[in-house]
Parts: structure tokens; sequence; C-alpha cells
């Protein structure tokens, strides 16, 4: 998110925003996953962030249960939030 993706829609993973860049906002075609269980990124800051963007919290999905998200669901997630962004 810290770089110029032109168009490109973005897919997240726990974004560390508030560590590590100087975005403090993400561009409308964005989806964010994260876990409420992450104990590395608060899920809070991902809040921060959608609300940060003017945009709907629906861009960011609740999924998983720590930070790492490799368990089947999130993975499946992943696969479905990339397979819908290659089609816009």
């Amino acid at each position: 998110m810290n770089i110029n993706t032109g168009n490109s829609p973005l897919v997240l993973l726990c974004p560390a925003w508030k560590k590590w860049g100087a975005a403090t906002d993400v561009k409308a075609n964005t989806t964010i996953l994260h876990s409420r269980g992450d104990d590395v990124v608060p899920f809070a800051d991902s809040e921060e962030l959608v609300s940060n963007s003017g945009l709907p919290m629906t861009i960011l999905i609740e999924v998983g249960t720590d930070h790492g998200l490799a368990d089947p669901e999130p993975l499946a997630r992943m696969l479905a939030a990339c397979e819908a962004v290659s089609r816009s």
C-alpha cells in the first residue's frame, strides 16, 4: 500500500501500516483480510485504516485465528479475494 499501484486492486493481509511506510489510507479497490485474534498487528488498526480511507467496513474481512492466516479458511478467502480482483 506504500507503492504506486495505479488502478490495480490490492488484497492486503493484516496490514502493518502503523509500523511500516507512510500510507495512512487505501484506495477504493482494496480488500483487507485480518484476524481479530492477531497478536502481531491489532485488528483495530485495519478498522482504523478503513475508516481513514472513507471506505465501507465491508472491505475488511475478518478471517482466521491469528496473524499467520495459514489455516484452510483464511487461505480459501485469500484465493477468493485474489480471484475476484483478477476479474475486475
